[in-house]
């Protein structure tokens, strides 16, 4: 589908910075003498402008560079934030407590703005709240976003310039230069007229917020169906310019990270999802989309699939073949309900921004023109064994299960109390940094004359992910099952031996029990489906009254991301009723592993679906679908699969990634890296070549067993 140039562009970006080399800039020791923001904005100027333009023989956009951290640049990298990173360096990838990390956020770039208004918009924004404003800080701060607009402008006009001079050394290209050039006269300043300007927009401005590229399916579907319409573009050309962009989306991760040809997170987002209208909102944008990142022998951008209850089993067949044939594995599919009760009912986001919510990072949600405010992973599992080992001569008295909840309802309030005090310390740290230029993206920093990192947006969704959740689920199960209903031991003689670490003949009978008998999450077994129901019922009880310092209600996730945080956590949480040792990781995400999970797929399934009636679980959640190969590859088998998993959706599941490579494979490749190079599978929301993995990482995704044989 797409051209050969196109094509020997995206092998060429594997091996060659697309973006030219960093021109370094020295400031005038005088800015000192300047407020923040007017000096921040005087040398965004400076340094952008400094930077060489690259004019490429075979690309059709321009206007590529990268920030190196002496100035205060986009919100995602955080390069040139001075106060995050002293954050950063205290709390990120350490434990607090055994209870917190300090975690990164993701937000995205309010593009259909860009495209729709131009940058002349922006500035008449500023100007008319710049009229209206008597507050000196946030005077100071307008004025410097309206600076910044301008010296993107001045970008687009300096990147102009540089194809017009190269139109007149390249005789055969001097037309399609000669027209980049007029349309970076146009855009990002003025409004987009069509779909190569929209894309044009995007392509200069994706470096100002390089996060996610959003919902491309409907900010450039307007300027799409006209051009075609008129005749001015085949979908062939579209496909094209798509797949330029996406490259140019890959090539941000630079060539010298070790990252650069391997894990596929950055720059997720997604196509489909209700609209405001209740319509689906797939259509043959998003379906050119989809073909485009399947012609690209690329690890990146990312893509999901919102499903709604709306969409054609069609449409979401055609997604999961994609998905079953892709081998840099860069699908994942999302569904609509849960997600959107959750924007709506809990984090009180207004229906018709709701529904224009995408994906980023590695599975977060976001909000157009927002950022997400999480940035803290919490280890729900303290609650548990705070409990277990520090109020065991309580738990000696409870005559019932339900008082023994109960107790634990007191632990999970005080450590979800813990956990916002941390997220609002964090809240605080990051807020130090005034950014201007990723606030020209976000929502709402106009009016607020607040930075994004003060959450000056009119939309945030704050949160945290948390990690032992299916470890409460499944040791609350346990303790029911054997303490109360079966009445093998007591609640002290249980605790004598997790303090133990299921050391002697009784430890190692009732472990060997529990792992055969033991009645497990993800079984769709109701009794531990129940516990489940309870467990999200409890979370939402202590969490829906209570807010981030900026005000924005909570959502909670199951992701980790990068980083093994579960194997961080568990490394410092005792032996739990559930069969797990001390110091073992727990699982990630919501599911089931470790020969845990006895019924196969369907029922997997059917428990993650209804485990969470308020949708309080509706940040970054992630649900792996570890699958035996012959499900997913054999025709006949996978039509069956595709319709378990549509079912799924339809009811009311959140999420799903698949993986299918075996774990004698995935053994073969732990122990002959070298003889493995490729080997790609889907992790914590994203993908990336096993072998490269955290050891922790790898170690996990062997754990998970192979289920629906």
């Amino acid at each position: 589908m797409l051209s050969k140039e196109i094509l020997e562009l995206a092998e060429r970006i594997k091996s060659e910075d697309l973006y030219p080399p960093v021109t370094k800039v020295d400031y005038s020791p005088d800015d000192v003498l300047l407020l923040d923001c007017t000096a921040n904005a005087k040398r965004l100027r400076e340094y952008i402008l400094a930077q060489t333009v690259r004019v490429d023989t075979v690309i059709r956009f321009c206007g590529k560079l990268r920030f190196d951290g002496s100035v205060i640049s986009d919100v995602f990298h955080r390069a040139g934030h001075k106060r995050f990173s002293e954050a950063a360096g205290i709390f990120y990838k350490k434990p607090r407590e055994n209870l917190v990390t300090f975690e990164w956020q993701h937000s995205t770039a309010n593009f259909a703005k860009v495209i729709d208004c131009g940058l002349c918009q922006y500035q008449a924004e500023i100007d008319r709240m710049t009229a209206r404003v008597d507050d000196r800080e946030k005077l100071e701060f307008l004025q410097a976003l309206r600076y910044t607009c301008e010296t993107i402008i001045l970008w687009a006009h300096k990147c102009a310039d540089a194809c017009e001079a190269e139109a007149d050394l390249a005789p055969a290209r001097a037309k399609e230069l000669r027209w980049t050039a007029a349309i970076l006269r146009r855009v990002p300043e003025y409004p987009a007229r069509s779909f190569r300007e929209g894309v044009q927009a995007v392509y200069l401005c994706f470096d100002f917020l390089p996060d996610s590229l959003g919902l491309v399916d409907r900010y450039l579907w307007r300027l799409y169906e006209a051009d075609l319409a008129r005749g001015s573009i085949t979908r062939e050309e579209a496909a094209d310019m798509l797949a330029e962009l996406f490259c140019a989306v890959c090539a941000h991760t630079p060539l010298q990270n070790k990252w650069a040809g391997d894990k596929g997170a950055e720059s997720h987002f997604a196509i489909g999802g209700l609209l405001a209208d209740g319509r689906d909102g797939y259509n043959e944008l998003s379906d050119l989309v989809c073909d485009t990142i399947m012609s690209l022998p690329l690890p990146r951008p990312q893509l999901s699939l919102r499903v709604t209850e709306k969409t054609p089993f069609e449409v979401f067949h055609k997604l999961l073949d994609c998905a079953r044939r892709d081998k840099y594995m860069r699908f994942a599919f999302v569904g609509d309900a849960p997600r959107l009760k959750g924007l709506t009912e809990i984090a009180k986001i207004p229906w018709e921004d709701a529904v224009n919510y995408t994906m980023v990072g590695c599975n977060e949600p976001a909000l157009r023109g927002a950022i997400w405010l999480g940035g803290c992973t919490s280890n729900i599992a303290r609650s548990l064994t705070n409990l277990l080992y520090n109020r065991s001569d309580e738990l000696a008295g409870c005559g019932s299960f339900d008082e023994l909840f109960s107790l634990w309802e007191e632990e999970l309030e005080r450590d979800i109390t813990r956990i916002i005090e941390y997220m609002n310390g964090f809240g605080i740290a990051r807020s130090k940094d005034k950014n201007i230029l990723s606030s020209l993206f976000i929502d709402g920093c106009i009016e607020s004359g607040k930075s994004v990192t003060e959450c000056g947006g009119r939309l945030s969704i704050a949160g945290t992910n948390m990690m032992g959740i299916t470890c409460v689920i499944d040791s609350l199960s346990i303790l029911k099952q054997l303490v109360f209903d079966e009445k093998r031991l007591t609640i002290s003689e249980f605790i004598d031996i997790l303090r133990r670490n299921w050391d002697g003949a009784h430890g190692e009978e009732l472990h060997s029990y529990i792992m055969k008998k033991g009645r497990f999450f993800g079984n769709n077994d109701e009794l531990s489906d129940e516990i489940a129901r309870r467990f999200t019922d409890a979370l939402w009880r202590h969490t829906r009254d209570k807010t981030d310092l900026f005000g924005n209600h909570l959502l909670i996730g199951t992701l980790a991301g990068y980083n093994p945080h579960y194997a961080w956590f568990g490394e410092l949480t005792d032996a739990t009723p559930d069969g797990r040792y001390k110091g073992d990781p727990f699982m990630v995400g919501a599911g089931q592993t470790g020969g845990k999970d006895r019924c196969g797929l369907t029922a997997l399934l059917n428990s993650v679906a209804q485990m969470d009636e308020d949708a309080i679980l509706s940040g970054p959640f992630l649900c792996n679908a570890y699958l035996d190969e012959a499900l997913i590859m054999k025709d006949e088998n996978f039509d069956l699969t595709a319709k378990l998993l549509y079912s799924y959706f339809m009811r009311g599941g959140l999420h799903i990634q698949l993986n299918y490579v075996s774990k004698e494979e995935l053994l073969k490749a732990r122990e002959n890296p070298a003889a493995y190079p490729s080997l790609r599978v889907r992790v914590s929301g994203f993908s990336g070549v096993f072998t490269n993995l955290h050891e922790a990482i790898q170690d996990d995704i062997i754990r998970r067993s192979v289920i629906g044989k």
